[in-house]
């Protein structure tokens, strides 16, 4: 190894290099050196000496080369990608290498560049690593809870769902995640549902290899702190596991892999998972129907759309699932609706638990623009409505117990015989 100092003069990123076989990594070295910001502690050409080199350099950011093989030595990349390290990992891949970037995310991994980058897009990406180390620190002791307290209580899981289409379901869960963490400070993820046609990349202007299909496919290789390192952070706060990227992906994942994906989500911390849910009532939505502890229904006050909830609400009475779950929310997304909210609560059997004001121009401007209407617009009146909407679950939260009743026994070597919409739906065609 060859390095220039052993530890980076202070108020600057230092930066570590594992590069490949092809000079990428000494120019990368060049280019950092040349900053005033950032201090390059040396490249380490050997994989065995790595771990040695972060414990006794204590890199903040470090750049890994694929060609370097770090993808046949995992158990290092992990280690250097794990928290107690104190680093964030930067992958650096050919363009053809993308599956290899995708193992590598899965392994902790914190970004990627793909060559050929530009300094500029090699600088940035450093920065935007370093802000997450920040932010890792900043949020240590807020994690550092007992695995004692946390098998006590799980997170809360919040479907959002609306058996029509259109009705604002993905603008209500990404926002409603954002209004829990501002609300909260608790840990909140924002789960993608919609499994062939999601759209909460778009909304909120990001992107990652990692997403539902890569994470079910290596969720039983993987520990709970494996898992909570491919979660994409996002700046509100939120962590984000976003729609598989392809339809052939999509229709590889099964009904039991979504339920076993929300329930080690929820094991993570204890706090709030949110569910962008699919408007159709197939399969995989019914098992994420099935794991909620709050299913927020979404209707406009168009015929068309009540009508499709009413029915809906009839299947969850003929299945016997339990309504007092089931809070129902009026959008008035499309345009100012003068209309007699009890006369509508009459006609469905249910109570609105809260309306959504018309705000179409900043609605559509979070939409376009990538940010969450409640901080961007957070005077707006759909983002106030989604605001007291997350009030009013994190009340009803407060006042559930502790013990998570569908996992903890009910007494010595029992189970409780609650039992889930996608079970009872089995059980009623079998």
């Amino acid at each position: 190894m060859s390095s220039d100092r052993e530890a980076g003069p202070m108020g600057k990123v230092k930066v570590l290099v594992i590069p490949g076989m092809d000079p990428v990594g000494d120019w990368m070295a060049d280019v950092i050196k040349l900053e005033q910001d950032m201090a390059c502690l040396g490249l380490v050409r050997d994989l065995a000496q790595a771990l040695e080199t972060v414990e006794r350099l204590a890199p903040e950011v470090i750049l890994v080369d694929i060609g370097s093989g770090i993808l046949q030595r995992t158990e290092i990349l992990s280690r250097l990608a794990a928290p107690a390290s104190g680093a964030a990992v930067i992958v650096v891949a050919m363009l053809g290498e993308v599956d290899m970037v995708r193992q590598a995310m899965l392994h902790g991994a914190q970004g990627f560049l793909l060559k050929p980058f530009s300094e500029a897009e090699l600088l940035s990406s450093i920065r935007q690593a370093y802000e997450l180390v920040l932010q890792r620190r900043a949020e240590m002791p807020k994690r550092g809870i007992p695995e004692q307290a946390e098998s006590i209580r799980r997170a809360e899981v919040i479907a959002v769902f609306s058996p029509k289409g259109g009705v604002g379901c993905t603008t209500v869960a990404i926002n409603l995640a954002v209004a829990l963490r501002t609300l909260t400070d608790k840990s909140t993820i924002l789960l993608d549902g919609d499994l062939r046609f999601g759209d909460i990349d778009t909304a909120l202007n990001i992107s990652s290899a990692t997403n539902v299909g890569t994470l079910v496919s290596q969720l039983d290789e993987m520990d709970n702190q494996l898992l909570d390192r491919s979660l994409i952070p996002h700046k509100s706060g939120v962590r984000v596991v976003v729609a598989p990227p392809h339809l052939d992906m999509a229709d590889a994942i099964r009904p039991e892999h979504l339920r076993k994906l929300i329930s080690r989500l929820s094991e993570l911390e204890d706090g709030y998972v949110v569910i962008d849910a699919w408007s159709s009532l197939d399969d995989c939505t019914l098992s994420i129907l099935d794991k909620c502890q709050h299913l927020v229904v979404i209707t406009t006050p168009q015929v068309t759309a009540m009508r499709d909830v009413h029915r809906f609400l009839e299947v969850l009475n003929l299945l016997g699932y339990g309504r007092s779950s089931t809070r129902l929310v009026l959008n008035h997304c499309y345009h100012r609706s003068e209309v007699n909210v009890k006369d509508l609560e009459r006609a469905l059997g249910h109570p609105f638990v809260q309306e959504i004001d018309y705000s179409p121009n900043q609605v559509t401007a979070s939409l376009n623009r990538g940010v969450p209407l409640v901080q961007e617009y957070r005077d707006s009146a759909a983002a106030r409505s989604i605001m007291r909407l997350a009030q009013y679950l994190v009340e009803s939260t407060d006042a559930r117990p502790t013990l998570d009743t569908e996992e903890e026994p009910a007494g010595k070597n029992e189970k409780p015989k609650r039992r889930g919409l996608f079970s009872q739906r089995k059980t009623a065609s079998a």
